[in-house]
């Protein structure tokens, strides 16, 4: 019969406690002389269990913390096969997983019981979400088609209201026109028309942009060109009242019970070669001139048309001016001088255009208009268009000279 000492039980038993405890105990150590007997085998028994032990939790801490990849200890331990067995399997979920994630959502899973169905009917669900989503992807881009096809076709009609190619060719020596609506089609429009006083050069800046502003602007140069033709109206300052009557009485915001509030802002030139005139009126427009490398601006009413508020006994100011030789005019809405850019997104404003004008002001006008969208385009930057941009310039031709300049083009 074995005899043990005391203390070497009382060892043996701390280091069971320590491991029940989730400690790792330090393995135990027998004297060098201690005898070669069944005590000293079950300690070396022992110790050898310590160390399977402890790789056994170091494995099963770097599960828990998700680390898959860590190698199993070679221990032939029945819980440590079970463990390995979900190692593998955890390591293949991740797969799988990762394979949902790059969109193959035909994954399923058989080797985890209950898991394994929950985890399925999750993979199920989402191929019918995704299903649903690309189906509404799809409808949703049809609808998004569909309207901007409408849109662009709005343009088409939109754009079949500006003037006619070479309809001033008999009055300007140079011209160019700079139209940029926001969204294809926009509320920004300009009418040119021949009469017996002369020629009718018109800019309209309607409320909004995008098809609502569209829809506005085809309202006004239709009511004013109906002024022009059926009415024979061709003084600028009369033509800006009659069109603000025309706005109100057409939506109905003569009265109190309509819902709309909109108008526009216009700005009207009577040219007159003969008389080597040009009658100007503007409603919250304003004309620019450039003669000798000098921009003036000559402002109009401060007034705007067709709105609730706008008085229905509007009247506006005529402005005439000599033409002579190189003096050049301008007509632009207020898209251009209120475009936010650079670091403080400041507007392009009155100084912007007037860098431009006065620094190409000798150059054709065709060169004019391609400098001041490359200013333009510079000055906003990353800063996206706010409103509609129309910029008109010209310079008239000498009385009963036949102008060398082509037709105005947008």
């Amino acid at each position: 019969m074995v005899t043990v000492a005391a203390h070497y039980l009382d060892r043996l038993t701390g280091t069971v406690y320590q491991i029940l405890r989730g400690e790792k105990p330090p393995p135990l150590q027998l004297p060098a002389d201690y005898p070669e007997d069944e005590f000293s085998q079950l300690i070396g028994y022992f110790n050898r269990f310590i160390r399977e032990y402890d790789e056994f939790a170091d494995f099963m801490y770097s599960m828990a913390r998700g680390e898959l990849d860590q190698p199993p200890p070679a221990g032939k331990m029945r819980v440590l096969q079970s463990f390995k067995s979900l190692q593998a399997n955890l390591r293949h979920l991740t797969w799988k997983t990762q394979q949902i994630a790059n969109g193959d959502l035909t994954q399923r899973v058989d080797f985890m019981g209950d898991f394994s169905t929950a985890f399925n009917e999750m993979t199920r669900q989402l191929e019918q979400a995704f299903a649903d989503l690309q189906h509404e992807k799809e409808r949703s881009e049809q609808l998004l088609r569909n309207v901007t096809d409408s849109i662009r076709y709005a343009q088409r009609i939109q754009s079949a209201l500006l003037p006619a190619p070479g309809v001033l060719n008999a009055y300007l020596e140079d011209h160019f026109c700079l139209w940029l609506p926001r969204d294809i089609v926009g509320g920004d429009i300009y009418c040119m028309e021949e009469c017996p006083a002369g020629a009718l050069v018109a800019l309209l800046d309607c409320t909004g942009h995008g098809v609502p502003g569209a829809l506005m602007s085809m309202l006004a140069v239709t009511g004013l060109r109906q002024l022009i033709q059926d009415e024979h109206c061709y003084s600028p300052a009369h033509l800006l009242a009659r069109l603000n009557e025309s706005i109100r009485t057409t939506l109905r915001q003569d009265t109190a019970a309509t819902p709309s509030d909109d108008g526009l802002d216009a700005a009207i030139c009577l040219i007159q070669p003969q008389q080597h005139r040009l009658v100007f009126a503007g409603a919250h427009l304003p004309l620019y001139t450039v003669e000798d490398g000098q921009l003036a601006q000559l402002r109009g009413d401060r007034a705007s048309l067709g709105y609730k508020r706008s008085k229905a006994d509007l009247v506006f100011t005529n402005h005439t001016l000599e033409l002579r030789p190189g003096l050049a005019f301008y007509l632009c809405s207020d898209g251009l001088l209120d475009q936010p850019g650079g670091p403080r997104g400041l507007p392009f404003g009155h100084q912007g255009l007037q860098q431009v004008l006065e620094a190409h002001w000798r150059e054709p006008f065709a060169q004019q208009c391609t400098a001041l969208q490359d200013q333009l385009l510079a000055h906003a930057g990353t800063h996206s268009r706010r409103d509609d941009v129309t910029v008109l310039g010209w310079r008239v031709a000498a009385a009963g000279s036949r102008a060398a300049g082509g037709p105005f083009t947008a």
